[in-house]
Parts: C-alpha cells; sequence; structure tokens
C-alpha cells in the first residue's frame, strides 16, 4: 500500500466523500507506477485537484538515516467517467 498522507480537513458538503474516493483510487493508481523505495505523497487542494509529490530516499556518506528527496512534483485533476479514473496533468 501507497504511504498516503492527508493534508485536507474534512469538509461539511457532500463533495468530500467524492472527493476521498478519488484520492484513495488515485493513490492506489500512483503506487503501480512508483519505484519501489518511493514514496508518493496526495495532497487534496480541492474536490478534483490534488498535488503529487514523488520522494526518493536518499543517504549521505556520513548520515545515519536517510532523507528524501522530491523528484517529481506534479499538479493533476482527477475525474470519475463511467466508472474509469480520468487524470490530467495540469502542471505547468
Amino acid at each position: 500500500m501507497a504511504a498516503m498522507i492527508d493534508k485536507v480537513e474534512k469538509e461539511s458538503h457532500s463533495g468530500s466523500s467524492k472527493g476521498g474516493e478519488l484520492k484513495r483510487r488515485l493513490v492506489d493508481h500512483l503506487d503501480m507506477l512508483k519505484r519501489p523505495n518511493d514514496l508518493v505523497r496526495v495532497t487534496q487542494v480541492s474536490t478534483y485537484h490534488f498535488r503529487v509529490n514523488t520522494l526518493t530516499p536518499t543517504q549521505a556518506a556520513d548520515s545515519v538515516m536517510p532523507t528524501y528527496r522530491i523528484v517529481k512534483s506534479q499538479f493533476l485533476h482527477v475525474e470519475d467517467k463511467l466508472g474509469e479514473l480520468v487524470i490530467l496533468d495540469q502542471t505547468r
């Protein structure tokens, strides 16, 4: 299972459950595409917009623990159309 960090507070309108389901499906989709040691951080900006950062571990020669460096950053628009996940990359 992918590492998922939830940055969105619970919203009071009915769209929050749809956005939560989209986020879970997006994390599962991105988990299949990432390299084995990478982490994928998904932050929900609005109901259909997500910020996705892919982090990879790096370890300096004199360090004890690895640190993570962002290797890919994307802004995605995600929709569910007829059961299919439609992902549009809106990164500039």
